[in-house]
């Protein structure tokens, strides 16, 4: 996926005055929306507005009506701490006007009314209110929200390590702040889930499982459990579907209330047993088809009438990345079960883009709006090798005909939230998602405010895309002053960009959250090198002539294995010394 562009400091917007009240105006999907200027929430609001002053927290705030016990949590934990003198009520009430999700916030000064029309909208309301907190205050504003698309989240489905039970958690507690409703478990690396998937789950870790499903849903985050039987699947054995059904049936005794069968990434150019010849004929794209969509309308039917409040089943079929009409395709347009949700990876198994025309031919190639299975961040694919892919979340147009959109992140949890904060906002209001702001939002997010930290994150953010976009204009500008004899100018411009480089990740690594800077040590290591080699070619251009021995010296101590950017920064290291 690459990247546009990145604002680092400023994002300009058209304002005006309304009412008195400083408001600006940005794209929306089917409104122009105002926005106050200076209250940030994430995801973005569909609608925010200044309506009164901030509002002083006291020391005790009064919660009313019947809500959940993580909602109040989350308000109770967000409001602690007060010291304003007068009282303050958080009132939560429902309007069945509202549509699913949505919620309605408005700040006034004695009281904060709350009104959504189900649980998951009071709660979403409540991630919003923690985040109009600042400095014992409550920003007066009044926000109409509500989702863009009405599936958004995570699937687990990346080959290589899998997340620790204790990432997995984190992960879940990580999706309900950002709005994120889904999470499909679906590791390859689990020998339970792929490999040894008749096999039930030793007792030890269908009680995890079983946990991060509770987990989830404190945070209105549903769990789906996915079983990919394909490498050995023989379709139409009895033994095989009754496999099937009493795995499913020892996760919904464990709590699991929605589940997905997965048949993607196998050879359908041939079959695992002489029963699926006999009964479905030579192996082809066609009768591969056919037994699938056996297998899919059976399971559909167990899950719908065996596995009590289950939701309907979620696939993956084995041709995921295209919109070409096939025979395959035509099998499950034509016959699979209605309910069986398809997911789908784009026109490509790692797309650039996915647009609105994609989207419509996929939903006329299955016969139901599909899915998306993003495979962004994720870097098990062979021109990823060695990436830690932080670049910004791009190329997905808005109006997509989908039901969803699900992040496939990288075995690197933490430093997946990057993409993943981006794709939250995206999923939640795709008329105004802008690429730049999501990523200086989560910067900002990671760095706690801290200005030198938020600029060391997005000068790592752009090393760790795929062109390195800052970097290559930065280069850019400074060869065109060179070029116009401006040198001592430019020289001092690219070495104090050098500097930042060099010096972010220790700033990173000492300020950042643990878990992301664990993450991304082996990049950081490598990026302080770079940063380190542009500093001494930046003083060799400067007259200190020694300079470029030094650069060239840091250089051979980069890893081979590890990639930063398009090679454009190793190019100038290379040339530079001939200007």
């Amino acid at each position: 996926m690459r990247r546009t562009g990145l604002v680092v400091a400023v994002i300009v917007v058209a304002a005006t005055v309304v009412a008195g009240v400083l408001v600006y105006r940005t794209k929306g999907d089917d409104a122009v929306p105002n926005r106050a200027t200076d209250v940030m929430v994430w995801p973005t609001p569909h609608t925010l507005e200044r309506v009164t002053e901030d509002v002083p927290i006291p020391a005790s705030v009064t919660i009313e009506g019947d809500v959940e016990a993580s909602t109040r949590q989350v308000v109770e934990k967000a409001l602690a701490g007060g010291t304003g003198s007068a009282a303050l009520k958080i009132r939560f009430s429902t309007d069945k006007g509202l549509s699913a999700e949505a919620y309605r916030i408005t700040v006034g000064s004695t009281e904060v009314s709350v009104a959504s029309a189900d649980p998951a909208g009071a709660f979403y309301a409540a991630q919003t209110l923690r985040q109009l907190v600042r400095q014992g205050k409550l920003a007066g504003v009044k926000i109409d929200d509500r989702p863009s698309l009405p599936q958004r989240g995570i699937v687990e489905g990346f080959y290589g390590r899998q997340w620790t039970y204790a990432e997995q958690q984190a992960q879940l507690d990580f999706a309900a702040t950002v709005k994120f409703n889904s999470y499909v478990y679906a590791p390859k690396d689990d020998p339970f889930h792929r490999e040894r998937w008749r096999d039930p789950y030793p007792e030890d870790r269908l009680a995890q499982i079983a946990e991060l499903a509770k987990r989830a849903a404190a945070g209105h985050v549903k769990f789906t459990y996915s079983l990919a039987p394909g490498l050995s699947m023989c379709y139409s054995k009895d033994a095989d579907r009754d496999a099937v059904q009493a795995k499913l049936t020892q996760l919904h005794s464990a709590g699991i209330r929605s589940f997905a069968l997965l048949l993607d990434d196998i050879d359908y150019g041939k079959w695992n047993c002489q029963e699926d010849r006999d009964a479905y004929g030579p192996p082809n794209q066609e009768n591969a088809a056919r037994a699938q969509n056996d297998l899919l309308n059976d399971t559909a039917l167990t899950v719908r009438n065996q596995l009590p409040d289950s939701g309907p089943l979620i696939t993956v079929l084995t041709e995921y990345g295209d919109i070409n009409q096939t025979p395959y395709k035509s099998v499950f347009r034509d016959n699979l079960d209605k309910s069986v949700v398809v997911m789908w990876t784009g026109t490509a198994v790692v797309p650039t883009t996915i647009t609105k025309a994609h989207s419509t031919r996929a939903e006329q190639l299955w016969g139901r709006k599909t899915l998306i299975w993003d495979n962004y961040p994720v870097a098990d694919f062979p021109d990823a090798k060695g990436r830690l892919l932080l670049g910004s979340y791009s190329g997905r147009e808005p109006g997509l005909s989908v039901v969803g959109l699900l992040s496939n992140p990288m075995s690197q949890a933490y430093a997946s939230r990057v993409a993943m904060f981006e794709m939250a906002d995206y999923a939640w209001n795709v008329g105004m998602y802008d690429e730049d702001a999501a990523e200086l939002g989560y910067a900002n997010l990671l760095a706690g405010g801290d200005e030198q930290v938020r600029t060391a994150l997005l000068a790592f953010f752009d090393m760790s895309s795929w062109t390195a976009p800052r970097l290559a204009a930065e280069l850019r500008e400074f060869q065109d002053r060179w070029k116009a004899g401006d040198k001592k100018a430019a020289v001092a411009d690219l070495r104090a960009y050098a500097d930042v480089l060099a010096g972010a990740p220790k700033t990173i690594r000492e300020r950042v959250d643990k878990g992301f800077a664990t993450d991304s040590e082996p990049w950081l290591a490598q990026t302080e090198l770079y940063g380190r080699a542009l500093q001494a070619t930046a003083d060799g251009l400067g007259g200190r002539r020694d300079g470029f021995t030094e650069s060239s010296e840091l250089v051979k101590k980069l890893s081979k294995d590890l990639k930063l950017g398009d090679g454009t920064l190793d190019k100038f290291l290379t040339q530079a010394p001939r200007l």
